[in-house]
């Protein structure tokens, strides 16, 4: 019986949807391949993050955005590597783009209510814990948008061509080194996505879009720092060192 009514809550409020973004390309990280498809202990580096974010109760709906020229590894992840229905769609030229054309392609269901909040995720972050994606999930809800972070700490701020400022009590500490997933009410971030697009700003990722456009308070919940971005090679040594350490599920 109380899990009957915990459904019907879930039903009256929509559920929410995960995106999971894989724009980017194996340059840096010295693979001729885009990265999120390059494999980490026996699977693609994307179906981490996207099994993770299937998994949070509440996340109905599961969005995979790729480059046109990586549509077949998209579809073999989809057939192979995933636990969950995956809907795949091609990016944009640039990130922003590529969460527009997500928001876009949700946009019926939204409208219609069915969905609720969005959380917004790169492929590239592989080792995201479930907690994590569920804090997020349950932060957006309440307050309308949430992101990941972890503090920065011993860094003093600057001063113009001064350098640093003498006895400024602003520090970083109130800063974050913010990561994904990001959260948001899906009708608030659509509308915020579709405005930026009119005028064409361009953020530096989907909170700063939320925070150009929208009124909603984004909050935050503490990071994880196992949930790092691949960029370079050593990342991707340091990503299969944690999945051995903690022991985590493997392909």
């Amino acid at each position: 019986m109380k899990q009957t009514r915990r459904s019907r809550a879930l039903r009256r409020r929509g559920r929410a949807a995960g995106v999971v973004l894989a724009g980017g390309s194996g340059t840096r990280v010295g693979a001729g391949i885009n990265k999120a498809f390059l494999p980490l202990a026996g699977r693609s580096i994307a179906s981490w993050g996207i099994n993770t974010l299937g998994a949070v109760q509440g996340v109905g709906i599961l969005v995979f955005v790729v480059r046109p020229e990586d549509l077949e590894h998209a579809r073999f992840v989809a057939a192979r590597e995933t636990d969950r229905p995956l809907e795949i769609i091609p990016g944009g030229e640039t990130r922003q783009d590529s969460e527009l054309m997500a928001l876009r392609h949700l946009a019926d269901r939204i409208d219609a209510g069915t969905i609720d909040t969005v959380l917004i995720h790169d492929a590239a972050r592989p080792l995201v814990s479930h907690g994590l994606a569920s804090a997020v999930l349950h932060a957006a809800r309440e307050h309308g948008g949430a992101v990941p972070g972890i503090p920065v700490t011993g860094i003093a701020p600057v001063q113009g061509a001064d350098g640093l400022a003498p006895g400024d009590p602003r520090t970083l500490d109130a800063l974050l080194r913010v990561q994904t997933p990001q959260g948001f009410h899906a009708a608030t971030i659509l509308d915020a996505y579709e405005a930026a697009a009119r005028d064409g700003f361009v953020g530096t990722d989907t909170a700063s879009c939320a925070e150009e456009y929208t009124a909603a308070p984004v909050t935050w919940v503490r990071g994880e720092e196992t949930n790092f971005k691949i960029t370079y090679a050593q990342d991707l040594l340091l990503a299969q060192d944690v999945v051995t350490a903690l022991g985590l599920r493997t392909g």
